[in-house]
C-alpha cells in the first residue's frame, strides 16, 4: 500500500492529497499499526518536489493527529466509568489501586499527553487513559496540539531535507519506535518491581 502511495499522491490534486494525509494521521491514532508517520514523511517528500506546500502538509497532518487523539480521549471518557461500574470491572480492578493510578495520572498525565507524539506505539493508550482518568479536555486538546505540532514539524522538515530518499526516514522511525517501546516496557517493569517487591520487602 505504502509503495503505491507516492504514485497516488503524484496523480491527484493537492487538495485531495492533503485530505488523504489528514485522514491517515487521524486513522493512525485509532489503529496504531497504520503507519501515519510514514505517510507524513511521504507528504514531506512531495513538499521537496514542489507538488505540495509545506503548510498544507503540516496543517493537514497536525489536524488529523489532534482529532484522532481527541477521539480516543472521548472514547476513554465515555467508556471508562461504565467499565468500572460493571460487575467484572469492580472485581478485576482494585478501587484503592485505581485511586493511586488516577492520582498519578492526574498529576503527571498532562505531561504524558504533551509527549504522546514522541511515544510511538503508545499514543492510543495515552489518549484512552487521559479520558479514562477524566483529564480536562481543554488541556488535553492543547497539549496534544502542541505535541503534534512539534513532532509533525520535525518529521516534515526531515522528509523535506532527504527528499527522494524519504525511505531513510522511515527506517529511522522504525528503529526509534522499537527503542521507545522497549524503553517503555522496561520502565513499567522497573516500576512494578520497585512498587510491589522492594516496598513490600521494606515493610516486612
Amino acid at each position: 500500500m505504502l509503495e503505491s502511495l507516492p504514485h497516488l499522491l503524484d496523480n491527484i490534486s493537492p487538495m485531495i492529497a492533503y485530505l488523504i494525509l489528514l485522514v491517515s494521521a487521524f486513522v493512525e491514532n485509532i489503529f496504531p499499526p497504520i503507519p501515519g508517520d510514514t505517510v507524513t514523511v511521504i507528504g514531506a517528500y512531495f513538499v521537496s518536489t514542489g507538488k505540495l506546500g509545506f503548510w498544507g502538509v503540516y496543517i493537514s497532518t497536525t489536524i488529523g493527529s489532534v482529532i484522532g487523539f481527541f477521539t480516543m480521549y472521548l472514547l476513554g471518557l465515555k467508556l471508562g466509568t461504565k467499565l468500572l461500574n460493571t460487575r467484572w470491572g469492580k472485581k478485576a480492578i482494585n478501587p484503592e489501586k485505581m485511586k493511586k493510578v488516577e492520582y498519578w495520572f492526574s498529576k503527571y498525565g498532562y505531561w504524558v499527553v504533551a509527549a504522546n507524539r514522541f511515544l510511538s506505539g503508545t499514543r492510543s493508550v495515552i489518549s484512552l487513559f487521559a479520558g479514562f482518568f477524566n483529564l480536562r479536555w481543554p488541556l488535553v486538546l492543547l497539549f496534544s496540539f502542541i505535541s503534534a505540532s512539534i513532532w509533525n514539524g520535525l518529521l516534515i522538515y526531515g522528509g523535506y531535507l532527504v527528499g527522494v530518499n524519504w525511505s531513510k526516514i522511515t527506517v529511522i522511525l522504525k528503529q526509534y519506535n522499537q527503542i521507545v517501546l522497549i524503553a517503555t516496557l522496561v520502565a513499567v517493569v522497573l516500576f512494578v518491581v520497585y512498587r510491589y517487591v522492594f516496598k513490600k520487602a521494606k515493610v516486612s
